[in-house]
């Protein structure tokens, strides 16, 4: 299947023997086709360039008393002030009924507003059932609230497909880090000059290989039927483990999600032999796991999950794909949280890509963007208030010189000037969070620094930044959240030489000899660039097959919930497209 999607190809999509209802109240879909495939033939057009001045004049008067109103058929328009606009550059002519080959016209714009779930959007927010209605009527007012309801339609579907619509508040996100939807105006604009309108509407939405990519898996889960390994339940070995070559009473159910038939020359029914452990490991691998044929709690999440939750998955991957500005820089670097892996980016070629340490559920990386200035040699670390006060305070308490095995300095600022201090003169046992403060902690350069020998610079509101770290055997480790929210590096010189590679004269060498010297210092990167942290937990791999990852803050649910109070996506399963009904949990704390 093509990674490209279009009209086009969704025209030549059909669902063999599919007979689905989509339903939201009393909207109803007769035909699968009309889900993800052509319109449906039937739907009567009404022919649309004007029989007569009078029922222009009638089109024109109802358009002009719609607008006023700000809404039309009970549906308020979302930006009323860019429809009055717009109207009025056409001198309050319609935008679209009148034009040449608008039946065609409008029938695309159908197809596209039907196919809009495929983006993880709900076509009846754009106002989809009115639409298909008031297209097949003749009369002159029905014409005038078909022409505004697709103008509004143009504008809200624009705007969600070119920027993020969920208030970033409720899902603890910053608005200033990610695109925000292209103006309704603009949007209205662009896609009524075209000679080709829906085609115009639907390629604003991002066009990258990921993207496609989960869009075709949306559609392939839309169109799976409901699995007799799903049915037969979720698999759980009452919350132990279970090995290659034990025995339990589930592993029949095991073997059934797996996809696999018993065989005797294996064994009995009920151990686990090398076939299903070897299906097993490669479900794990295809997860992000660690492959090793054990089963426990992660596996069996993943397990059992079922086409819904996948889909759901998808759905918010694509939502938050929709936030990046879609026009990337020639350099960047992107490190994706939730598969704690980074990748160095130069044109189309990934220069390097390396597994990191990223912050653990409690201290969690932060998903933001920000300009990489520099490399800092031989950092010191002043130690965060979290850190200080989680960590270190209580062990203080029960032994003052704690920090000295660590090369870690205790001291005050008075008047300007720095003052050591004896950690066994501090209270510790009764220090307070405001005495805590004026207490600094700093860790010398050297093997031991928490920092290793290289910080990449990049000034940030959240002191997040990209370092080197003294323990490099975690990075083996198949979960890598383990850090207090910065970001360690595998391979912090090949980072370093990715970032100041452009600067004349640069080498290995120079960088070599900083790092010997010992003493702190930084290079400016001639070539700023920007570094991405975002929060993806369906990505492609080295093969470029999907992988279904974990969602470890809690995020995906976090969006989730607030998508389902906005009833902002369309579910497709074999009972049909069913819609989020609205969330009566609150917002994942």
């Amino acid at each position: 299947m093509s990674a490209r999607f279009s009209r086009r190809f969704f025209k030549s999509l059909m669902i063999a023997g599919a007979s689905v209802a989509i339903g939201i109240g009393a909207a109803q879909y007769a035909q699968a086709e009309s889900v993800v495939g052509p319109t449906n033939p039937s739907l009567k057009m009404a022919a649309l360039p004007f029989a007569n001045i009078g029922e222009n004049r009638i089109i024109r008067t109802e358009i002009a008393t719609k607008l006023s109103s700000g809404s039309v058929d009970g549906r308020t328009f979302r930006n009323p002030d860019a429809m009055q606009a717009a109207y009025a550059g056409r001198n309050g002519e319609p935008l679209w009924i009148g034009r040449s080959g608008a039946a065609d016209h409008i029938a695309d714009f159908i197809t596209v507003l039907e196919e809009s779930w495929t983006h993880g959007l709900n076509p009846e927010q754009y106002h989809l059932t009115q639409i298909k209605t008031l297209a097949g009527s003749d009369s002159p007012q029905d014409r005038a609230h078909l022409d505004l309801l697709i103008s509004d339609a143009v504008m809200r579907y624009g705007q969600d497909v070119t920027g993020m619509r969920v208030a970033p508040d409720r899902i603890r996100q910053k608005a200033e880090y990610w695109r925000q939807p292209m103006a309704a105006g603009d949007v209205l604009m662009q896609v009524s000059a075209s000679d080709d309108p829906a085609d115009m509407l639907e390629d604003l939405a991002p066009q990258g290989s990921l993207y496609d990519r989960l869009r075709d898996e949306l559609v392939t889960l839309s169109r799976s039927p409901e699995r007799a390994a799903e049915e037969a339940g979720p698999v759980n070995f009452g919350g132990g483990l279970l090995r290659p070559g034990e025995y339990h009473k589930n592993v029949p159910k095991l073997r059934a999600r797996m996809g696999q038939t018993h065989d005797p020359m294996y064994g009995p029914e009920n151990l686990y032999d090398d076939e299903l452990a070897a299906a097993v490991m490669k479900f794990q691998a295809q997860h992000g796991l660690s492959a090793d044929g054990v089963l426990g709690p992660k596996t069996l999440a993943f397990m059992n999950q079922s086409v819904r939750d996948k889909m759901e998955q998808i759905i918010v991957n694509l939502e938050r794909l929709r936030w990046l500005e879609q026009e990337k820089p020639h350099r960047y670097i992107l490190v994706n949280i939730p598969s704690a892996t980074l990748w160095a980016v130069e044109g189309n070629s990934v220069e390097a890509q390396m597994p990191v340490i990223v912050g653990r559920k409690d201290r969690p990386t932060k998903s933001f963007t920000t300009e990489i200035t520099g490399i800092r040699f031989n950092p010191k670390w002043n130690v965060p208030t979290t850190i200080k006060t989680k960590d270190y305070l209580p062990r203080l308490k029960e032994d003052p010189y704690y920090l000295q095995d660590k090369g870690i300095e205790v001291y005050r600022v008075i008047e300007g000037r720095r003052e050591t201090v004896d950690p066994a003169s501090v209270d510790w046992a009764n220090m307070t969070r405001s005495d805590l403060a004026r207490l600094n902690m700093q860790q010398g350069a050297g093997d031991n620094n928490a920092l290793g020998r290289i910080r990449v610079l990049m000034p940030n509101q959240y002191d997040i930044y990209l370092h080197d770290t003294n323990s490099p055997g975690l990075f083996a480790n198949n979960d890598r959240t383990l850090s207090s929210g910065c970001v360690r590096m595998a391979d912090p010189e090949k980072v370093a030489r990715f970032i100041l590679g452009p600067n004349p004269g640069w080498s290995d060498e120079r960088m070599h000899g900083l790092i010997a010297r010992g003493s702190t210092s930084e290079v400016k990167a001639e070539e700023k660039l920007p570094v991405y942290f975002l929060y993806q937990t369906v990505w492609l791999d080295n093969r470029g097959q999907l992988v279904y990852g974990p969602d470890i803050y809690s995020e995906d649910q976090r969006l989730l919930s607030v998508l389902k109070d906005m009833k902002a996506y369309a579910i497709p399963d074999r009972d049909g497209v069913k819609f989020a009904a609205i969330s009566q949990n609150p917002i994942v704390q």
